[in-house]
């Protein structure tokens, strides 16, 4: 079983939730309107670093875990081949997972 992680701008919340349905996982936990800073610069909510960004955390078996990467992936080189394209502000973390009770 894996924990995924997937951290992305508020904006892409309504594709992320579809990609997860098409990778038939229904079950998350999701962090809305979480702050920080990664490559594309700081997400604070305020005036001068707009935006937040969303959490979700998904625990999965491997199967369902690689049809998450696949899809982030295939969704990301999409969406870089269109005019003026540029990669979506999303990452997507795995580690192992056991659950406990």
């Amino acid at each position: 079983m894996q924990m995924l992680m997937l951290a992305f701008r508020s904006s892409l919340k309504e594709r992320v939730h579809v990609l997860l349905e098409q990778c038939d996982v229904r079950a998350y936990t999701e962090l809305p309107e979480t702050i920080g800073a990664g490559h594309t610069g700081p997400v604070e909510g305020v005036s001068f670093y707009p935006g937040v960004n969303h959490v979700i955390m998904v625990a999965v078996d491997d199967v369902r875990a690689d049809r998450v990467e696949q899809a982030v992936k295939a969704w990301r080189d999409e969406v870089v081949q269109r005019p003026g394209g540029q990669k979506p502000s999303i990452a997507v973390f795995s580690w192992p997972c056991r659950q406990l009770v």
